[in-house]
Formats: structure tokens, C-alpha cells, sequence
């Protein structure tokens, strides 16, 4: 066997890992400081041990690396490093994994002309690369990622969600979680970890997509059709911890088993007391390259839309042994290195969303999140509580209530991690003479009540799969009779049954309908608001320039009088319902029955259909003619009808950049220089996009393309950006139309006219529609006059504050 490398250099620019040049040309490199000799194995030398398959190494000894040359496009190669002629290991960058123990337990039908083993060609796990992969025909251009703090993530495991098991079963039930409203799923962890039937917090290969859910092909299907949908895609990634064959750390292990004191990418010994596996040293430079390679991947390849970061609070080089208290006080390291990875993903993918599983001291939570951090927000103790009957205070659910500046908090009844509401419930919930809330019915009577009090707090929230059905077989469950600990992370059965059960379809849709709410409302977005929820009568107060809300429900198990709170009197509507209701005495007390809940807007609204008894359609789409996206095969409206909004832009004796005009916001990714405006003869500046209607649009102007360049819009014409400054802000309607000119900087309008081209004769707003000036939308036709006529206030002009004039001395039309 070769023992003695050539010493050379690699070419300036190589990164560990495969490097194509070319369709035939690629460079593999190692780093494996210590290591005297390196041997690189595979179908492009016949898995040789001889001279020619020595690889290079660097001058400084740290690298190992080698040209292949005429290697075939078509081909897909597999290979492995053989390390001082004994250890065996796959790239840690490989994106595609051949396993000799676990492989042969994949079907063909979930991952069809898999590569086969090399058996006695090695031994260990193989990577496998091509230097011409197909490309997959991404569809997602239009996609625009929800307002993080209108995000209602549904957190799924791919391994049970449906019986195959597989990425296609999630494809398949899109159009039913659209139907529900999420507008962000949250895969538990998909890259390539250790067995098969795990819930992947077991990570070792960090660049392959898991086998056993399917190729990486449909894995990027999954995205393009969530996206295609209006929904985002999180991962869930473990930075924390690797096990026995993650290559890092496999490199260097004693004889033990455990970490060698040599390792450059992880710690001897963890951290801290929760640590499973090997720990990595993020304080360590080779780690936080690694680390910011990986996030780079998975948003560059697969388009994912952010991350999940599992246990950030073991991120620290803070050495606080088996103290739990210790590492759970403020640690400013931990604070830098999380920062450190989330300042290099928004620069690199602006946008994205970074949400940590931190559970830690609320100094430091308030630091993340306050920098643009969003953080897991645990109340299942509290909401499963209240459901039950019991005392459960969900004040902490708020954002607001634990002194954050922006809605950074995904507050949560269920996660993975948590005991199920509904086997809480139905198990040992409370109970006053008939009235028990353990009985099915009044169970999901009283799960839809629980989230109406999660969903109605402005700010990101999550569900569990299957919570929206009022899921019910305990996390504990052997599913043998049993309840035991060692069971929590057992398969669980997928309970698409429950879609016949009255009472749990009652409790989808209701979920569905406070989604569409929080998705489309000004008001669930508001920061005005307060949440009364520490006793068993619990009230949440939101308020807007535009609409206010009330939401009063009884969480005891007799009846009680609870004084809802209206804000002033006239008249309410009851969302669920459709009641129309006078309030005259905002002192009245309402009388409510046990897991009684009422849903108060002053705004009227289409009543939901919460009917349990009639199925969920799932074949939705949009139905609007009118519409970029127009499906005529959809049987139920999606409420996802996409529709043009074209922008306008006055300079207004502001000098235009050489280097342009652009505009950036959330329907682009933020990117500075993406989206030219052009000029137009009148001398405005435009730009157009697509968007999904009831989407919450946040953009600025930059005269120039680059940040630095932007504008500063004014605090009484922008919506707050998180970072203590405003952008503007706008709801796609449901017509295409042209947002009336403003001056750069301002919030002046621009142009002499504040009524979008066109609009004079209706033809920017839609079927039934008119242009309203005074709010500057499109409205229902009837619903603002046709004719205000005169100049009320004398100033020679027919303009918006007569109109307002004459609102105030009138009421609500012109006649």
C-alpha cells in the first residue's frame, strides 16, 4: 500500500469535498489534519490501493486531495476515503449515502435505481457523486414567504404521516394542508442519519437527503409544491451533536469510542449536561465553516425557506457540566456564535427564517429575539391545562408579555417533543355533573376553543401533525397496552380515519377558519393588543386602525359570567356564528356555558363552514378567471388566487441613481438590486409582482441597488421591520392593481392623483369592485359612493377631506 504523498498545494479555491471543473473533470479534497497518508476509493479507479489512488496533501499537512479526470457525466460514482490504510469513511459532504446495513430495507418504490452497495469493496458507508445531475424544473419563481410573524407552522415527521412513509405522502396531502391554512411546514430532521426509522436527531452525513423518505429529486417536489401553494418549507436541523458515524467525528475517535483530544471539529467531552451524542465545538473556526456550508446548502439546493435549529442552546464552548441552572443562565459566547450563524444566513438569504429550540433564560431569549431571532415558545403545559378544565395561564404565549420588542415568539400547544392535548384531555380532564371534558365531543369542542386562544395572539405559532384532528394516542403508547418512556420515539399510527369523525372534522375546520383569520385580518397582525389568560375566563383584546377583535371563552366546567371587554359600542359579529350584536354597555357581563367561546369582530365577515358532519374538500385551488393562477379544475376556492400589484415611485426632485432604481421587499427575498423600476413617461418609476391575495407585502424603495441606498419611510406611513426602522406596507387584493405614486422617503403621494391609472373607469379593480380613495383599494361595489360631489370645505378642490367631512356629519355613504 502507498504510504508517502506527493506535497502539493491544492488549487486555490478548492473546498473540501467534491469539486466539479467540468462535465469530466472534478477535484476531491479531505481535510484530515494528522493523517500521514489518504487513499481515495471509488468506481472511477476500480477501488485501487495502490499509487494511483495516493491522494496529494497539502504543505501544511491539513489537506488530502485529488484530480479524476475523464470521468463520465452519465455516471454515478461511488466512493470513500481509506485514512493510514485502516479507517474507512464517507465525504462529509456527500449528498447521496450508500449504507451496507440499512439500505435493503428501502423499496424501490420510494427510491427507485438506488446505486447498489460495493460489497468487498469496502466496508463502511459510501458517497456517491455525478458531475452532470439532471436539473429539476423548479416552478417556484412567484413564491413569496409569509411574514414571519403571520407564520402558522405545521410540524411534521415524514416517517409517520403516512403509511409509506415517504416525501410523495406528504405531496399528497398539500392540498389538504392548504385546505387547513398553514403557510409553513417544519420537516423534522430529512438529512441522511443513522438507521432508518428514526425521528433523525441522530444526523451523520449533513449535505445527503435520508433515503428512506425518498431522492433528493422529490424532496425538492415537495418544496416546488409547497411553495407553489403559498407555503414555506422550515428544516429542522441538529448543529449540536453528531453520533458514530458522522465522519467528523469518526476521523478522530479513540479506541473507546469516544472523542480524540485531537479533533478539530468537536469537543472532548460536552459542554453542557444535555448534549446527546458528540458534541461539536462551535467556538472552533473549521466548525463554523462546516456549520455555515450546511445552511448555505440546504436554502442554494433545495430553495427550504429557513431552519429550525435543534437545542441552540448547546451552542456555547461555556463548560457548565452536569449543572443544568449554569448552562441555562445568560451566556454571551453562546449569544456570539448564534449570531455569528444567523448574521451569515440573512446575508447570504435574506429573509430566511432562523427559529431556535432555545427553552432558555429569558435575558438571553429577549437578546435573540430582539435581533431577529424567532424562538420555540413551550406552553403545552399551560394550554393542555386550560383544556382540561384546569388552572393554565397562557399570559407567557404573548410575545408582548415577555418584554420582546418584535413577534419573534412560535408559541405552541404540541410539538414532537410533548405529550398529546388530546390524550391529555380525554385521559384525565376535569369534570362538573354531565358536563366532562374527557367525552369526544366536548373534547374537540373544547381543542377548538384552545386554539382559537393560540392562533388569535398576533405573532408565529406551530401545531403538531394532527393536532388539527384532536390527535389522541400518547407519545408514551407502545401501542401494546403500555405506556413506557422508552416508546416516546416509537412509529405512531396516522389517523387519516379521524377525516370521517364528525367531531374531529368540526375541530379541522375551525382550526382552518382561525388560520384563514390570522392569514388575511389586519388585526391578528397587530401589536396593540393585550391577552387575559390566567384564569379559568379568559379574554384577548386586539386592535387596529381598521378592525378590533374580542375573543371571550370559559374554560371552567360550569358556567360563568365574564365581561368581554368591547373596546366601544356598536355593533359585533360573531365570526363563528354570524350573529349580528348590539353592544350598548361595555360593562355587561355575558353569561357562558362550560367550553363556551365567542369571536367578536366589528368588522363583518363571511361565517366559516365548521360543519363536522360535511367533508373537508380538498381539491382547492383558485377559482378566479381573473387570476395568474386560475385552476379550473378546483372544486372549493383556496382563498390563494394570485393576482398583479404594480408599484409606483415619484423621485420628486430626488437625483435617480446611475446605478438605478429597484424596489425590495418580501415578495423578492429583500434583495436590493433584484427588482428594477422603470421609468414611464409621466416620470414614475414602476414594478410589478405576483402575489398571493391577503398576502402582507413589506417593500422600500432603494435609488441605487444595494442597501445604504434605501429609503428611510416614516414611522406614520410604515409598518416596523423588526430592526427598530419601518418599511412600508400592503395586502394584495383581490383584483390586479396599481398602488397610487409616493415620493421616495415620504409618504406624500406623487404623481397629482392618488387614484391608480385607469381606476376612473374601474378597470383596476375587479367584478364587482371599486376603487375606494379614501383607503386607497379596491371595495365592494356599493360599499363607498360613486358621487360625493361637492367641496365641502371650501378649499376649490373635491378631494379626500371632504369626502372625510362629509363621512363624519353623514355616516357611511354619499348619496
Amino acid at each position: 500500500m502507498a504510504q508517502t504523498p506527493i506535497i502539493l498545494d491544492p488549487p486555490p479555491g478548492t473546498m473540501d469535498g467534491v469539486n466539479i471543473l467540468d462535465d469530466n473533470t472534478a477535484i476531491v479534497q479531505l481535510r484530515a489534519p494528522g493523517k500521514s497518508y489518504v487513499h481515495l476509493r471509488g468506481d472511477f479507479n476500480n477501488f485501487v490501493i495502490n499509487n494511483s489512488s495516493l491522494m496529494r496533501k497539502s504543505t501544511d499537512g491539513n489537506l488530502h486531495w485529488m484530480q479524476l479526470n475523464n470521468l463520465d457525466p452519465d455516471v454515478q460514482y461511488r466512493y470513500h476515503f481509506l485514512c493510514d490504510g485502516n479507517l474507512e469513511i464517507g465525504d462529509p459532504y456527500g449528498t447521496l449515502v450508500l449504507d451496507p446495513w440499512e439500505d435493503q430495507y428501502i423499496s424501490a418504490a420510494t427510491y427507485p435505481d438506488m446505486p447498489s452497495y460495493p460489497t468487498g469493496q469496502a466496508y463502511w458507508q459510501q458517497t456517491v457523486f455525478q458531475t452532470v445531475e439532471p436539473e429539476f424544473g423548479w416552478t417556484d419563481q412567484n413564491f413569496q414567504r409569509p411574514p414571519s410573524d403571520r407564520l402558522i407552522i405545521y410540524e411534521t415527521l415524514v416517517r409517520d404521516f403516512d403509511e409509506t412513509q415517504t416525501f410523495q405522502d406528504v405531496i399528497d396531502r398539500l392540498d389538504y394542508l392548504q385546505y387547513m391554512g398553514f403557510n409553513a411546514i417544519e420537516l423534522m430532521p430529512v438529512s441522511e442519519f443513522e438507521g432508518n426509522l428514526s425521528w433523525g436527531y441522530n444526523p451523520n452525513y449533513r449535505f445527503a437527503v435520508d433515503k428512506f423518505y425518498g431522492t433528493k429529486e422529490k424532496l425538492k417536489e415537495l418544496v416546488n409544491e409547497c411553495h407553489n401553494r403559498g407555503i414555506a418549507v422550515i428544516l429542522d436541523i441538529v448543529p449540536n451533536h453528531g453520533y458514530g458515524t458522522d465522519p467528523l467525528a469518526r476521523l478522530y475517535l479513540d479506541g473507546d469510542g469516544s472523542i480524540a483530544a485531537n479533533n478539530p471539529w468537536f469537543n472532548e467531552t460536552a459542554r453542557h449536561p444535555f448534549s446527546p451524542g458528540y458534541d461539536y465545538d462551535h467556538g472552533d473556526p473549521w466548525t463554523k465553516e462546516f456549520w455555515k456550508r450546511v445552511f448555505d446548502f440546504w436554502i442554494d439546493e433545495f430553495h427550504v425557506d429557513g431552519y429550525r435549529v435543534d437545542l441552540s442552546k448547546g451552542l456555547t464552548q461555556t463548560n457548565s457540566g452536569s449543572n443544568v441552572g449554569y448552562w441555562s443562565q445568560y451566556d454571551q459566547s453562546r449569544v456570539d456564535i448564534l449570531f455569528d450563524y444567523g448574521n451569515h444566513i440573512w446575508n447570504n438569504h435574506p429573509g430566511s427564517y432562523v427559529i431556535l429550540e432555545h427553552l432558555g433564560s429569558d435575558d438571553e431569549e429577549m437578546v435573540l429575539a430582539n435581533g431577529g431571532f424567532m424562538l420555540w415558545g413551550k406552553m403545552t403545559q399551560q394550554y393542555t391545562e386550560s383544556a382540561m378544565g384546569y388552572d393554565g395561564d397562557i399570559n407567557y404565549g404573548s410575545w408582548q408579555n415577555r418584554g420582546w420588542n418584535w413577534p419573534n415568539l412560535v408559541t405552541y400547544a404540541e410539538s414532537h417533543d410533548e405529550e398529546r392535548a388530546a390524550f391529555s384531555l380525554t385521559s384525565f380532564g376535569n369534570a362538573s355533573g354531565d358536563y366532562d371534558t374527557k367525552q369526544e365531543a366536548t373534547a374537540m369542542d373544547r381543542l377548538e376553543m384552545m386554539h382559537a386562544f393560540l392562533l388569535a395572539i398576533p405573532g408565529p405559532k406551530m401545531m403538531w401533525n394532527w393536532g388539527e384532528l384532536g390527535y389522541q394516542i400518547s407519545i408514551f403508547d407502545c401501542l401494546n397496552g403500555t405506556f413506557e418512556e422508552g416508546c416516546k420515539l416509537n412509529e405512531k399510527p396516522a389517523p387519516w380515519e379521524d377525516l370521517e369523525n364528525e367531531h374531529r372534522v368540526g375541530l379541522a375546520k375551525t382550526i382552518a377558519a382561525l388560520n384563514h383569520l390570522k392569514k388575511t385580518q389586519p388585526v391578528f397582525g397587530t401589536y396593540d393588543f393585550n391577552v387575559d389568560g390566567s384564569g379559568k375566563g379568559k379574554r384577548i383584546h386586539l386592535y387596529s386602525p381598521d378592525q378590533n377583535a374580542v375573543l371571550v371563552g370559559n374554560f371552567d366546567v360550569i358556567p360563568m359570567d365574564i365581561v368581554p371587554g368591547f373596546p366601544y359600542t356598536g355593533t359585533w359579529y360573531d365570526h363563528f356564528t354570524g350573529e349580528e350584536i348590539a353592544v350598548n354597555d361595555l360593562g355587561n357581563a355575558w353569561y357562558l356555558q362550560p367550553g363556551e367561546w365567542r369571536l367578536l369582530l366589528d368588522t363583518p365577515l363571511p361565517t366559516p363552514d365548521t360543519d363536522g358532519s360535511t367533508p373537508i374538500v380538498t381539491n382547492v385551488g383558485c377559482m378566479d378567471e381573473a387570476a395568474q393562477n386560475y385552476d379550473p379544475s378546483a372544486e372549493a376556492d383556496s382563498g390563494t388566487c394570485m393576482y398583479v400589484t404594480t408599484l409606483e415611485l415619484g423621485l420628486d426632485g430626488v437625483e435617480a441613481s446611475p446605478l438605478g432604481v429597484h424596489v425590495a421587499g418580501s415578495f423578492q427575498g429583500w434583495n436590493p438590486g433584484g427588482t428594477t423600476m422603470e421609468l414611464g413617461e409621466d416620470g414614475l418609476y414602476r414594478a410589478s409582482f405576483v402575489a398571493v391575495q391577503g398576502d402582507m407585502v413589506q417593500y422600500k424603495f432603494i435609488n441605487g441597488n444595494d442597501w445604504g441606498q434605501d429609503e428611510g419611510v416614516p414611522a406614520e406611513c410604515g409598518a416596523p421591520n423588526g430592526f427598530g426602522g419601518f418599511n412600508r406596507e400592503l395586502t394584495v387584493g383581490s383584483a390586479d392593481a396599481v398602488v397610487p405614486a409616493v415620493c421616495f422617503g415620504t409618504c406624500e403621494s406623487c404623481g397629482g392623483t392618488i387614484t391608480p391609472a385607469g381606476c376612473a373607469d374601474g378597470d383596476c379593480c375587479g367584478e364587482g369592485t371599486v376603487w375606494d380613495i379614501v383607503s386607497g383599494t379596491c371595495v365592494a361595489d356599493g360599499s363607498v359612493a360613486s358621487d360625493c360631489p361637492e367641496d365641502l370645505n371650501g378649499d376649490g378642490a373635491v378631494s379626500v377631506s371632504d369626502v372625510l367631512q362629509m363621512l363624519g356629519a353623514f355616516g357611511d355613504v354619499c348619496e
